[in-house]
C-alpha cells in the first residue's frame, strides 16, 4: 500500500510596511508628520501586501524613503515574548518596597 503525504506549501507574501508616527505627533519642515523608524518591525503597519518581492520593490520606488519591504515569514514581524510568570515586574517591585518602608 503506497502512503500519501501532504507537502507543505509554504507561501512567503511580501508586506509593504510603514512605520509608526512618533508620540507626541511632530511635524517636519514639509509639514509632514515624522515617522518612528527606530520602532521594532513588530510594531509597524501592514500598508499593502503583494505576492512576489519584485512588485513589493517596484512599489518602493514611488513612495517615501521610510517604508520597507519584509517578507511574511520574517522574524521580526513577531511580537516579542511577553515577560516570565514568576519575574516580578515594575508595580510589583515598587508596591513591595512601600510596604517595606511603613
Amino acid at each position: 500500500m503506497r502512503k500519501c503525504y501532504a507537502t507543505a506549501l509554504v507561501l512567503i507574501m511580501w508586506f509593504l510596511m510603514l512605520p509608526p508616527p512618533l508620540m507626541p505627533p511632530v511635524k517636519d519642515a514639509a509639514g509632514d508628520f515624522k515617522m518612528n523608524t527606530t520602532a521594532p518591525m513588530s510594531q509597524w503597519f501592514k500598508y499593502k501586501t503583494y505576492q512576489t518581492q519584485d512588485e513589493c520593490k517596484a512599489t518602493l520606488t514611488q513612495v517615501q524613503s521610510f517604508y520597507k519591504c519584509v517578507a511574511s515569514n520574517d522574524p521580526a514581524l513577531k511580537k516579542p515574548a511577553p515577560a516570565a510568570a514568576g519575574a516580578p515586574t515594575t508595580s510589583t517591585m515598587s508596591g513591595a518596597a512601600a510596604s517595606h518602608m511603613q
